[in-house]
């Protein structure tokens, strides 16, 4: 018997501690500590892990998502800016950013499973935090009489701003500025004061929903390159693209759950009371908070059985010495330090193939990140659609599409034994269509909707009705569309000379020939609508069938021993140069087309109208031109590996066109 000697703690995926005079046995056993019940074993495969794992991917993923469906709800509800709501997007991964380094470069010395499963409660809770500002601050109720509504203090057509447009009325409290002295100064102090709070409450409502999407990076950051790299050593090495391209395809099927169930909450009203309000008044607010409160808590509830798996999944001898995961042996691993860090760090910067598609991926991401954030924004004001119906449409493109996509890429790695070279092939004929269709959206658009009496400079007049409001004193920044029975849309229900509204419709309305109008902008026809979405669906089915084949590139151009460190780079590039920074350079491109902003004594808040041609020109061109730059990126990795012949010994050893399985 061999002398005893001191032995390191077990602390690692990739070794299993061995004893020194005998070979034994090892086989994965679910459980926890000494509760792990035989029958369980059968439990202990990739199979089982996968499907587990996958909920786990789609209830993260979609709670990821679901302020993407939410963004005009949110600035509705609070008043917050586009620039803001591309905060609350991008504070997401400032909180990722904050940990995906480190996480990876640890991933093989931890017990990934428990990870995950860690990881995921911790971003059901995350979630739940982003619903806090409703409990907190509540929404006006949809069940006050909005003409003697005592909100303010104030009564008449002032009162009716809770829930309906501005009346025609000759009271001077209709025109009171912030810096006029009413008649009666309670009132006015009391409006005042009722808008202070309003803002102060907004204010409040962005640090928590910011906090909990912080919260919700911190919890995402382990998930890309502790699930690769799990994946990795315990299947072999032609299956990981398929295996990580099922968990992938459930997590891309997240944000279409989100735009579909989105949808629904979002034609529920925000109390959850009824009301007469419908999804196009302009005053209504959908019940946003529903979905955070759905999603983490059955994020919290998926996590759990992750807990339950082993370290590693493959059975085979416990023996005395050191082999890797794939061989199953457990030992500490040596070299994890600052200096082996950066020695690694050095490795990847300098690996010109992984560093061009890095970048590539980069620029891609920006594009994609910064126009998603915005297009339901966009699609709800060129195509003029409630929110509902934009999420729903989003939500059915996504799955018949991005899924598919993300699926068969996988599938196509396994099938066709994708090496790196193939691989830098395949993703940038995929680019050249996506970049073809990306341009393609360019040409589908739809006029400006006219807006009658409106005082700005874009206002369609009607000769024979000038003047018929001159008598109204109405607010400008007061705006609340309205369609008038004679097909057209006025800029508020003052501006179109109404002095009645009975809840559901605007009557004896001066500057309309029949006199009524309901709340919200008149439908009309525009036929491209469906053209758009079927390119929007051809581009994100060429994006996403690169993205598996990425991967395969990023593990496989790179040293064995730097394949987490590898993932975890990219995950952190692609964070900051896209995730973070397109939400808020896309927020700052939308507000700076806004032609109409809802203004109040304590300033701007959101807005509400849009001009629709600049939005288009100038979304669509800035997500044109960085998908074309990550397409030279791509095209100069694969001129790179040609020249260099980098990976010619890997695509000889397996066969990229070999079609066994």
């Amino acid at each position: 018997m061999a002398p005893h000697q001191k032995k390191s703690k077990p602390s690692t995926n990739d070794y299993i501690a061995a004893s020194t005079d005998m070979d034994n046995d090892y086989v994965p056993e679910c459980g926890i500590g000494g509760c792990k019940p035989p029958a369980a074993r059968m439990l202990a495969n990739i199979g089982v892990f996968t499907g587990s794992y996958c909920l786990c991917s789609l209830v993260t993923s979609t709670l990821n998502s679901y302020v993407n469906s939410q963004v005009t709800t949110l600035e509705r509800h609070f008043g917050f800016t586009s620039s803001e709501t591309g905060l609350i997007m991008a504070a997401n991964d400032i909180g990722f950013l904050i940990l995906v380094l480190f996480i990876s470069y640890v991933a093989d010395k931890i017990h990934i499973p428990r990870a995950l499963g860690l990881a995921t409660i911790f971003f059901g809770v995350s979630g739940i935090i982003c619903a806090l500002p409703h409990f907190l601050f509540g929404a006006p109720s949809p069940t006050v009489d909005i003409k003697t509504s005592n909100i303010t203090g104030v009564v008449s057509s002032r009162s009716t701003k809770a829930f309906g447009g501005q009346l025609c009325d000759n009271d001077n409290l209709t025109s009171l500025g912030c810096g006029m002295i009413a008649e009666d100064a309670t009132k006015s102090s009391a409006m005042l004061g009722g808008e202070n709070k309003a803002r102060a409450h907004a204010t409040t409502a962005l640090v928590i929903i910011v906090l909990g999407m912080v919260l919700q990076g911190v919890a995402k950051s382990p998930r890309y390159s502790f699930l690769t790299t799990y994946v990795d050593a315990n299947v072999d090495r032609t299956k990981t693209g398929f295996y990580v391209g099922v968990m992938t395809t459930l997590g891309i099927m997240g944000p279409a759950m989100a735009y579909a169930i989105g949808g629904i909450f979002t034609r529920i009203y925000v109390t959850l009371e009824d009301t007469n309000l419908y999804p196009r008044h302009p005053k209504w607010i959908g019940a946003w908070w529903l979905g955070y409160i759905t999603f983490g808590c059955a994020a919290c509830v998926f996590g759990i059985p992750l807990f339950f798996f082993p370290r590693s999944l493959k059975k085979g001898k416990i023996s005395s010495e050191k082999k890797p995961i794939n061989d199953i042996v457990i030992q500490k691993k040596p070299g994890h330090s600052f200096s082996g860090f950066f020695g690694a760090l050095g490795r990847l910067v300098t690996n010109p193939i992984y560093m061009l598609v890095l970048a590539s991926s980069c620029a891609l991401l920006f594009s994609v990140a910064g126009s998603q954030s915005f297009t339901p924004k966009y699609i709800e004001n060129q195509f003029s659609f409630p929110a509902w119906r934009v999420n729903m449409s989003l939500a059915g493109n996504m799955l018949g599409t991005a899924c598919v996509g993300t699926f068969v890429g996988g599938y196509l790695t396994k099938r066709l034994k994708m090496g790196p070279l193939l691989g830098l092939k395949f993703i940038t004929a995929m680019q050249i269509l996506s970049v073809f269709f990306s341009g393609l959206l360019m040409i589908f658009k739809c006029d400006q909707p006219y807006l009658y009496n409106s005082p700005g400079p874009r206002a369609a007049v009607d000769e024979s009705t000038i003047g018929c409001n001159k008598n109204c004193a109405c607010d400008d920044n007061d705006y609340f569309p309205i369609c008038g029975d004679d097909g057209r849309t006025y800029f508020s229900p003052c501006h179109a000379g109404c002095l009645v509204d009975t809840n559901k419709m605007y009557q004896n309305c001066t500057c309309i020939a029949g006199g009524t109008a309901t709340a919200g902008m008149c439908d009309y026809s525009c036929p491209m609508f469906y053209p758009f979405m079927v390119a929007v669906a051809a581009g994100s089915l060429f994006g996403t069938l690169s993205i598996i084949p990425k991967l395969i590139i990023y593990i496989r151009s790179v040293e064995e021993r730097d394949k987490p460190l590898a993932l975890g780079l990219a995950s952190f590039s692609t964070s900051v140069t896209a995730w973070m920074l397109g939400p808020i350079l896309f927020g700052k491109i939308v507000d700076g087309i806004c032609i109409q902003w809802e203004n109040s004594c304590f300033g701007r808040g959101a807005c509400r109208l849009y001009d629709n041609d600049m939005f288009r020109l100038r979304m669509l061109g800035y997500q044109i031109g960085f998908r074309f730059l990550g397409l030279l990126l791509s095209i100069s990795a694969l001129v790179y590996a040609i020249v260099t012949k980098k990976f010619q010994k890997q695509e000889a050893k397996t066969p990229a066109m070999e079609m066994t399985v």
